[in-house]
């Protein structure tokens, strides 16, 4: 019993020794140096501002479809049946095989070039989505869109992986991570605002205009990107870093224990084979998947749409539905500050857990009044955080080899996507709107299931530190210390 009180104990204790535990703090801690800081906004601002910008693009196309779809494109290419749930499969099969070539090509090819490239050619593939006449011809296209956007998550999370000590990286994920729910809600006001002013223009239906305004908005960032993104620390031609803060960047990263090779070897698939890591996290990034999350916008449009006792307008089908991104953004800040500052990751995924399967539950029960329905759809809807939280958790556990960190992240990536795509194709169809009977009580499921395996992943850690320093298990645990992981099993092999 005192044992299993004292694992639970260190289940929960912070990732960082006594020593390196900061004092509380937003952004830097307490006694960085003012060239640090210099040195640090340069980093933030060119990394964060193209990311983010990317990513917010790669949302404003994806949401955009479901915004199309309830304004009018449903009428206009006759998706009556199960067309729209096709159209996402064919973008999710895209986004399955396109992470994996693209994250190793990021080992080659300078992401400077590599993913402002894919986003080109994504956007004019968006733009041209305007001109379909036939459902059939919108299939191909999501399939090339997802096919290139695949490259943008998971390349940015390498990226800034390749960047930011611990203390750092989760934040700057978190704000990463923020940028999806700024696109989905922009979306939704963009979609409205077209409807407003420019449905008919020049003979274009709403819906064909904001394909047309994403396209556009896509090929900026990348030019943006192009011009401003830094590479990694080992490669970076960046004008505005002198050789004094190239030094400096690599210097930060050996400090933290998370000095990286970036030799290709053939043996790089089996070096990730044989990792924990490669199973562990895998296996937790496709339970995140399952939440209600992934379809809370669309889920909730349909309601609203379908609530012939209230009788939504077009306009607040599109817009209501946002209070699910607002949530989301303010508490993936808020977790993810207080995990870099504390180090107590597990807390803040408790945390979150909760509110999931609040919200969750509720939707099961389904017969609830109004005010909690719109509160069940938002906490449900609530998977944000743990998306920063477990993939800086996985640039950490992985760092030490950068081509096996970028494979494993790519693969977390497209098994999760993979299983997104069932879960929406079978427990998520249009038709089963709006109650979702299979969808709402399989997502609880695999919460619950969720709720089981981060605690897997943490014991693998806590497991693995104590073997590679040589401690007995409570002196392991006790010291909390997150030493890499993964430099230790890269020095090992």
């Amino acid at each position: 019993m005192v044992k299993a009180s004292s694992y639970l104990r260190h289940l929960f204790s912070s990732s960082y020794s006594d020593e390196e535990k900061p004092g509380f703090f937003i952004w830097h801690p307490k006694g960085t140096s003012s060239s640090e800081k210099k040195l640090l906004f340069k980093i933030d601002f060119f990394i964060l501002t193209y990311g983010c910008l990317a990513y917010f693009t790669k949302w404003l196309d994806q949401s955009n479809l479901s915004n199309a779809y309830v304004s009018g494109m449903k009428e206009d290419l006759s998706m009556f049946g199960t067309e729209y749930n096709l159209a996402m499969t064919c973008f999710s099969v895209g986004q399955i095989i396109g992470p994996i070539p693209a994250n190793l090509l990021l080992t080659w090819i300078p992401p400077r070039i590599l993913l402002p490239g894919l986003e080109f050619l994504w956007a004019i593939l968006t733009i041209g989505t305007y001109a379909v006449t036939d459902v059939r011809q919108l299939y191909p296209i999501r399939f090339f869109v997802g096919f290139l956007e695949g490259s943008c998550f998971v390349g940015i999370q390498y990226v800034l992986g390749s960047w930011y000590k611990r203390t750092e990286i989760g934040k700057r994920t978190a704000i990463f991570a923020c940028a999806a729910y700024v696109g989905t809600m922009i979306s939704g006001y963009l979609q409205s605002a077209v409807l407003a002013g420019l449905n008919g223009t020049n003979g274009i239906a709403a819906w064909r205009w904001v394909f047309i305004i994403d396209g556009i908005i896509t090929v900026i960032v990348a030019v943006y990107g192009y011009i401003f993104f830094p590479d990694t620390p080992y490669n970076t031609k960046a004008f505005y870093l002198s050789d004094e803060d190239r030094k400096r960047c690599i210097e930060r990263l050996k400090e933290d224990g998370r000095e990286e090779t970036n030799k290709f070897t053939w043996d790089l698939f089996k070096r990730t084979l044989t990792s924990w890591q490669l199973y562990v996290l895998t296996v937790l990034w496709m339970f995140w998947n399952t939440t209600v999350g992934k379809v809370s916008n669309t889920v909730f449009q349909l309601f609203l749409k379908g609530d012939t006792e209230h009788k939504w307008s077009l306009y607040e089908v599109n817009n209501i539905p946002t209070c699910i991104n607002g949530f989301n953004i303010v508490m993936v800040l808020l977790l993810n500050v207080y995990v870099d500052t504390t180090g107590r990751r597990m807390a803040a995924v408790a945390l979150n857990l909760g509110i999931l399967l609040f919200g969750t539950i509720c939707l099961v029960i389904w017969q609830i009044p109004l005010g909690l329905r719109v509160t069940s759809y938002m906490f449900a809807g609530l998977d944000g955080p743990l998306s920063p939280i477990y993939y800086s958790w996985a640039n950490i556990l992985c760092s030490g080899d950068a081509q096996v960190r970028a494979l494993t992240l790519a693969i977390m990536n497209a098994c999760g996507a993979a299983l997104t795509t069932v879960i929406q194709q079978f427990l998520y169809p249009v038709t089963d709107a709006p109650k979702y009977g299979k969808g709402f009580k399989a997502s609880l499921g695999f919460l619950i299931g969720m709720c089981v395996w981060v605690v897997v992943v943490r014991l693998f850690e806590m497991r693995e530190l104590r073997k590679d320093k040589d401690l007995t298990p409570t002196e392991g645990i006790e010291s909390g210390s997150e030493t890499n992981v993964g430099v230790m099993a890269d020095e090992k092999r």
